[in-house]
């Protein structure tokens, strides 16, 4: 089956501020994917002209072009679960519109879905122009994600991927309040592969991700969604800790019975073992306090995200 007789495919694009690349990123879609495709545009609200190019696309053709524009910024992973539940295509791609997302693979990613893999997600082989501090904090992060979730996340994998409509319908019936996307996938399982490829810079603009922080405050969440081993850290070095105080103790006290060695007044060792203890102790009180804070936002069963307008041939209904 080629693309051309291939059935619908909807592609959800989370946007904010990427006036300078839409264009370029629709027109390859309609060289490479034809006609038979839908693009979902979720728009934070954006500081140039991008729900404005938007929504002309809608306008123009209200069928292949929607556009949903978020009431503020709720970030990439909110958007992209309102672009999932309002998509009409058999199978539904997820990428970004800046050009890291190459939209070449996508036929690649077809085919394996036609060989009867459920989800096809991209992997990098390689990201060109990144720099140094995002790509050790990033690696390092989905490092400890994947060896400390119970589920076996891929690594070196974002969100750009290619799954079957049957995998959306399960992940629509999530309603964690901060939404994981790669943690879903893993979660509902399927049958899925990957498609390699090299990560190309940026064709316009900067980054709106934040080079550190974005990275800390992502693995956190994603750890504190799909895992409870941190707890469990926790647990395992207060026993460790308690054992090796007593130990150290038993020799105190025999150096000390038998005049080996005279230990000063103000030891720097207990100095330093209640630092320790000390900074063991706030460390997983915030680990403890970030479970908790998820639990407060998911109880207090707010919206996931709230959609301000709707543009092009949108069904209102799939909230």
């Amino acid at each position: 089956m080629t693309i051309k007789d291939a059935p619908l495919i909807s592609i959800v694009v989370p946007v904010y501020s990427e006036a300078a690349n839409i264009k370029n990123f629709v027109n390859e879609v309609e060289t490479i994917i034809k006609n038979n495709f839908e693009i979902i545009f979720v728009c934070d609200p954006s500081d140039d002209e991008t729900e404005e190019i938007l929504m002309k696309f809608s306008i123009k053709n209200p069928n292949k072009f929607k556009t949903l524009v978020m009431s503020r910024r709720f970030g990439q992973h909110k958007c992209i679960m309102a672009g999932l539940r309002h998509t009409n295509g058999k199978s539904v791609v997820v990428m970004d519109v800046d050009g890291q997302d190459p939209v070449d693979i996508i036929p690649d990613m077809i085919t394996k879905w036609n060989e009867g893999f459920d989800v096809v997600y991209g992997k990098r082989l390689k990201r060109e122009k990144i720099s140094f501090i995002n790509k050790i904090t990033s690696k390092i992060g989905m490092y400890m994600v994947s060896k400390l979730s119970y589920l076996e996340i891929p690594t070196n994998v974002g969100e750009f991927r290619l799954m079957d409509q049957k995998v959306v319908n399960e992940i629509n019936k999530f309603s964690d309040f901060n939404p994981f996307l790669r943690g879903m996938v893993s979660y509902v399982g399927f049958k899925q592969t990957n498609i390699n490829f090299v990560r190309p810079k940026r064709n316009e603009g900067e980054t709106k991700y934040s080079r550190f922080f974005g990275s800390i405050t992502f693995g956190l969440n994603a750890l504190t969604t799909f895992s409870n081993k941190l707890l469990n850290m926790s647990i395992i070095l207060g026993i460790f800790i308690s054992l090796l105080s007593i130990i150290i103790g038993f020799f105190y006290l025999y150096f000390k019975l038998n005049g080996l060695v005279d230990f000063p007044i103000g030891n720097p060792t207990i100095v330093i073992s209640i630092l320790f203890i000390g900074g063991v102790q706030l460390f997983f009180m915030g680990i403890l306090g970030i479970y908790i804070g998820q639990i407060s936002d998911q109880v207090k069963n707010r919206p996931q995200y709230i959609i301000d307008k709707y543009y092009g041939d949108v069904d209102k209904a799939n909230l």
